[in-house]
């Protein structure tokens, strides 16, 4: 079974973004707030062995709340 793991200011919409792309996609699970979008990538990096992309693809906005997420599939 492979997982992923990731970082995201908005977990609503990147469910429904992976829920097309892994339609057996299971588990879903998010995790936070975190205190920066620092301490959300330290969480990503040990997501091990999830495959994942460090960063995430948002922009770090003053403000934001910067959460973990992982799924199965």
């Amino acid at each position: 079974m492979a997982c992923r793991a990731g970082i995201t200011t908005r977990p609503a919409e990147r469910k429904k973004e992976w829920e097309e792309k892994h339609p057996t996609m299971h588990n879903w699970k998010v995790f936070g707030p975190f205190a920066s979008r620092e301490k959300a990538q330290e969480w990503e990096n040990k997501q091990y062995p999830c495959q994942r992309h460090g960063g995430g693809d948002e922009p770090d906005t003053p403000g934001a709340k910067w959460y973990g997420y992982r799924f199965d599939y």
